[in-house]
């Protein structure tokens, strides 16, 4: 699940994945307009892969329509912006809320709120019915839906419930309870958070997420935007907060040269206590998970407007496609109750249906989505600009984290950053 998240956020947080198919130009661009064409990210004997398979296999059978799938893998998709720009992409093709923006820019997505009437096969529920209105605007941008989701993805701190009753009985409720935990936990001579250091868009979780969290959408996003909005003291604190974390040792040692995955491996051995981390930690560390090990979770108590993240995965209809119609007619069918239950049974993810229950150990994230007052999307769209991303601001974070520079410093050079990269962009 990192891995495909990772892809598609179009090399914004990408990482060396080797591909698992086809590269997109080997597509027949003669291929029939009768057949409905769909190319996955997924590979095929990935959970998500079956899912797609069996969803396909059954739309061909109930409606008659031929239909094209190919698994091209992790980085199968890589030119998959040029080809529907040349009119010879899929109709359907998986993306995510991390690349609203890219493909928004692009006129390359088929706004589809006219999907959201369109009745559920055989439920009598429309698809905006099914799905909450938090998970449709993960999956929205300025047009409207954007693509129709089937699994909600978050972050949360994650720990093993089965060896730490206390926190299972009673999370931390403020950023000085989270504190006093690791401070016990040190005293115990334990390891309170394990961190793979050498991913940088893992690291900077702590900023975004305290920033964000108590702030609410955008406050990250701002300082992509407006160099001033650096200034802003919520800023400052923040990262405070993760300096904080720094010079109190609560990491493994050499945590930033540690190479994933070895710290999220390790915690799930029961090594290290805690791990800030998405909701596919507890299904990518299984096989390494310590024998009789409960995975539960928490958000990060950082107070203000307690924002929780909910991001999405789902299907997107190529604006350009031969076959837009069809294309929008699978996603009704898709959402059926039958077929979304297999997110949670089988790929153990979070359902994008409120009305079905996500796997036990995702269930606190689901409550926490579903409850939320307010709620932003990963990364604040934050990274969606990905020279910022990328150059400007993860490795100004490692530096915070590091220890390298102090919260004042981290702030004066992200303004000085962003006001440079601003100024030469345009």
């Amino acid at each position: 699940m990192r891995k495909l998240t990772a892809v598609l956020t179009v090399g914004a947080l990408a990482l060396a994945v080797a591909a698992c198919g086809k590269k997109n130009s080997d597509q027949d661009p003669g291929q029939s307009a009768a057949a409905l064409a769909y190319r996955s990210s997924w590979g095929a004997d990935e959970p998500q892969g079956k899912i797609i398979k069996a969803l396909l296999d059954d739309f061909a059978k109930q409606t008659g329509t031929k239909v094209d799938l190919k698994f091209v893998g992790r980085n199968g998709n890589e030119n998959l912006s040029t080809e529907m720009a040349s009119g010879r992409g899929p109709d359907l093709f998986d993306t995510s809320t991390d690349n609203l923006a890219t493909y928004a820019a692009q006129n390359l997505v088929a706004p589809l709120d006219d999907v959201l009437p369109a009745q559920v096969p055989g439920e009598g529920k429309t698809v905006q019915e099914v799905l909450p209105e938090s998970v449709r605007q993960a999956s929205s941008n300025d047009k409207g839906l954007a693509f129709v989701p089937h699994t909600v993805i978050s972050t949360a701190v994650w720990f093993d419930a089965a060896k730490h009753a206390d926190l299972a009985a009673t999370p931390p409720q403020s950023w000085e309870d989270f504190i006093a935990y690791l401070d016990r936990a040190k005293k115990d001579g334990r390891t309170p958070i394990g961190q793979d250091g050498t991913i940088n868009f893992y690291n900077v979780y702590w900023f975004y997420t305290i920033l964000v969290r108590a702030n609410g959408a955008g406050s990250l996003k701002a300082l992509t935007t407006d160099a001033a909005a650096w200034d802003r003291p919520e800023v400052l604190a923040a990262a405070e907060k993760v300096a904080q974390l720094a010079k109190g040792g609560y990491f493994q040692k050499d945590f930033m040269a540690t190479k994933f995955p070895a710290a999220q491996d390790a915690w799930a051995q029961g090594r290290y206590d805690l791990n800030l981390n998405g909701t596919w930690l507890a299904s990518e560390t299984k096989p390494k998970l310590a024998a009789g090990a409960k995975v539960a979770s928490f958000q990060l108590p950082a107070g203000g407007k307690n924002s929780v993240e909910v991001g999405t995965l789902g299907w997107a209809v190529n604006a350009r496609g031969r076959n837009v119609a069809t294309a929008k007619k699978f996603l009704a069918f898709a959402l059926q109750k039958k077929y979304v239950e297999q997110i949670a049974a089988t790929a153990l993810n979070i359902p994008s249906r409120a009305d079905v229950p996500a796997p036990e150990h995702l269930v606190a994230v689901q409550q926490a989505v579903a409850e939320a007052t307010a709620t932003h999307k990963t990364y604040d769209d934050a990274a969606a600009d990905k020279t910022w991303w990328n150059d400007r601001f993860l490795p100004l974070h490692d530096k915070l984290i590091s220890g390298k520079i102090d919260p004042a410093t981290f702030v004066k050079d992200g303004k000085q950053a962003t006001a440079d990269y601003l100024a030469n962009k345009n």
